[in-house]
């Protein structure tokens, strides 16, 4: 949503509702959001059609989660004013979020059709592009951002990432670093630049970006746990739980986009596994997708499932996940505590790239065998480690933790499962290189 709430004057002497809205605008401003949103409703309940108050009100129930809402409230607000082209941007920042890009994209073509400078319409509409794979035309559009407002960090930071999908690395950093120096307190920015400057094997680089994070935000759990995987100090056996929620919250909105992008297999590796493991025919199986993020195992899963479950740490995930209508249930929760939670539920547990944000899975491994019925079959991807880096598990500059194999067998076999059956096989691109893992079959081992 547009950060920058503006007010539309109003003809006409003043109403008992009209004076309480700059009032309830400054509380909005002031991060007060469910207060501004009551008073926002106040005011629509004496004059329905009070075109700023539905305008601001779509914009405070999209920023507390209910994006139908927000969707309906910016569009009570269209229909009354078609060429508000705050509220039209607005509702086209919603769509996007939901997915609905060529919705979006009318939205913010509407707008420039108004305004053909409006820098903020023109910074969506450059991700809008991205999006869709549009690369060229994307720079060109934020360049012309920032042509028009040199000073705008979110058109830097949207350059910085087209210009790393054109592989035009040097300027895309120079982009992420000015879009840094613009803003300086926006946690994202430094997140960017040392993600950027990791994927180019420039460690050395991404851990000084990442300790001036920390420095400013000591308490941010993402910047703790880069900074502990660039120096090796204070490594944690897993992520946070406040490190995976605060990333993957921040990250739902373009996972799938990114992941396009990186030419994930994950998903559709384990799902493979799972039909081998299980035989093709068997359409009868309680499965529980663990870590399902927005749900992209989901549909790969459900021609094998009599009921499909899916468990993820961020809620923004989990809404994703919803829209694709494949989840007989979905459930926030952490992994390990769920796994514990739910005794001999599940005929399979199924794992895409979740345990890369644990270095010791004992634990976890330990609880999926207990959620699983006698015999269960349970799938999963690791980042590989190499076999002579004389550990068991390792964390890396980008944040990851890889496995050594014979470390995932023997924890397997500690844990009550048979023999596994480990694949070697690539997971994703980082930059342009291809990243190494295992693909893991594991049966619980018959009781005596």
């Amino acid at each position: 949503m547009s950060s920058k709430i503006k007010l539309r004057k109003k003809r006409g002497g003043k109403s008992p509702a009209r004076r309480t809205l700059p009032e309830a605008v400054e509380a909005h401003k002031a991060g007060k959001i469910a207060e501004a949103a009551e008073s926002y409703r106040q005011i629509l309940a004496d004059e329905p059609e009070h075109v700023d108050a539905l305008h601001f009100l779509g914009v405070a129930e999209h920023q507390l989660g209910d994006a139908e809402e927000a969707l309906d409230l910016l569009g009570r607000a269209l229909a009354l004013m078609p060429d508000h082209h705050d509220a039209r941007n607005n509702r086209g920042n919603v769509l996007k979020e939901l997915g609905r890009l060529d919705e979006a994209e009318a939205d913010y073509r509407h707008v420039l059709g108004l305004r053909p400078d409006d820098a903020s319409a023109l910074n969506n509409l450059g991700t809008i592009l991205r999006q869709r794979g549009d690369l060229e035309a994307a720079a060109a559009t934020l360049r012309k951002v920032i042509a028009l407002k040199p000073t705008q960090a979110s058109a830097w930071k949207n350059l910085g990432n087209v210009l790393g999908d054109l592989h035009q690395y040097d300027e895309a950093l120079d982009a992420h670093r000015e879009a840094m120096r613009l803003a300086p307190q926006s946690a994202d920015s430094y997140r960017n630049l040392g993600a950027m400057l990791n994927a180019l094997g420039r460690a050395a680089e991404a851990t000084e970006v990442y300790q001036r994070w920390l420095r400013l935000f000591p308490d941010d759990p993402r910047a703790q746990h880069m900074v502990a995987a660039c120096t090796g100090q204070a490594v944690p056996a897993r992520a946070s739980d406040a490190c995976v929620k605060a990333e993957f919250d921040g990250f739902a909105a373009t996972f799938d986009e990114v992941l396009t992008r990186l030419e994930y297999r994950a998903p559709g590796l384990v799902a493979q596994e799972l039909a081998r493991l299980r035989g093709d025919s068997r359409l009868d199986l309680d499965v529980l997708d663990a870590g399902c993020g927005t749900g992209l195992c989901g549909p790969l899963l459900k021609p094998l499932s009599k009921r499909l479950v899916g468990v993820d740490l961020s809620p923004a995930m989990v809404e994703l996940a919803r829209k694709r209508a494949v989840y007989e249930a979905l459930v926030v929760a952490e992994l390990t505590t769920y796994l514990q939670q739910h005794p001999a539920c599940f005929d399979a547990i199924v794992s895409a790239d979740t345990l890369v944000y644990f270095g010791d899975v004992q634990e976890v491994l330990a609880a999926a065998a207990k959620s699983l019925r006698p015999e269960g079959t349970l799938v999963f991807t690791v980042e590989a480690l190499a076999a002579d880096a004389g550990t068991d598990y390792r964390i890396n500059p980008h944040g990851r933790y890889s496995h050594a194999r014979d470390y995932l067998e023997r924890m397997l076999e500690q844990t009550g499962f048979a023999v596994p059956a480990i694949t070697e096989v690539t997971l994703r691109k980082e930059a342009t290189n291809w990243v190494d893992g295992y693909l893991i079959g594991a049966q619980v081992r018959p009781g005596p």
